[in-house]
């Protein structure tokens, strides 16, 4: 459990430095995401993201890659490519053996293209700033000031791995730091504190956001489920953060953090 006071707003998404000519001008863009056999908007979300990176942040080329379920693979889309360099961007909300394993073992082999590893959209300090904006927002929607709103995130969590646990109070860590709502607090679908319990302990008025990367099943049938039983009709749950159009500055912010680090 964070507390805090509000003080002051939260810091914009993009605020990092533009990048160098030359930098990612001429290298092309790969969004990738776990996909889904069941869900199809997962890559639908994935292919609106692509759009507004085109349209709204000037990159040329930008292309999506599911490693499961529907979607195309990752060696598919770097054959069609048509620069030689691309960032590969993680849109998922942790480090875990996704990221670390399975996503360079997926681009492994691509001939003589150039890639760039960014770090997940969950982990960079950007995705902070996004949540507190959209629920100062909600909060004034309902005549409510952030500083009496206590903010509840909501991730999948892991009884195995403790990655999503990490990532999850990494963000609410830095939401706390921002001083602008009464109390953050984090909740599990898959290990405690449960969403039940997270809920019942949290008084009014409580906004909730999803730490998805897609309104997939979790974010969506499970959460509301979670909510439903928690008996709180009061709690205002914003769905998948990763579904708001924030989202592609956001990305744009984790590129221009891998340039510079040449990660």
């Amino acid at each position: 459990m964070f507390t805090t006071r509000s003080r002051c707003p939260p810091a914009p998404v993009t605020d990092a430095p533009d990048l160098a000519p030359g930098d990612a001008a001429d290298a092309a863009v790969i969004l990738v995401a776990h996909g889904s056999s069941r869900v199809a908007e997962a890559v639908l979300g994935l292919d609106r993201l692509a759009s507004a990176l085109r349209e709204r942040e000037g990159y040329a080329e930008v292309a999506v890659a599911t490693l499961h379920g529907s979607g195309h693979r990752p060696a598919d889309v770097v054959a069609a490519l048509a620069l030689t360099r691309a960032f590969v961007v993680p849109v998922m909300m942790c480090d875990g053996l996704t990221v670390q394993r399975d996503l360079p073992a997926a681009f492994s082999g691509c001939g003589s293209l150039r890639l760039r590893f960014c770090q997940p959209v969950g982990t960079h300090p950007g995705l902070a700033a996004l949540i507190a904006e959209r629920a100062a927002q909600e909060a004034k929607r309902r005549n409510l000031h952030p500083a009496q709103t206590r903010l509840l995130l909501i991730a999948h969590g892991s009884t195995k791995n403790t990655r999503s646990e990490q990532a999850t109070l990494l963000q609410a860590g830095r939401l706390a730091a921002m001083d602008l709502f009464r109390e953050v607090a984090a909740a599990y679908l898959e290990q405690p504190p449960s969403v039940v319990a997270a809920i019942r302990r949290l008084r009014p008025p409580v906004i909730a956001v999803g730490l998805f990367a897609a309104e997939g099943r979790h974010a969506t049938v499970d959460v509301e489920a979670a909510l439903a039983a928690a008996g709180r009709p009061d709690v205002a749950y914003l769905g998948a953060i990763g579904t708001d159009p924030g989202m592609a500055q956001l990305v744009a912010a984790v590129i221009r953090s891998a340039a510079r680090t040449g990660r």
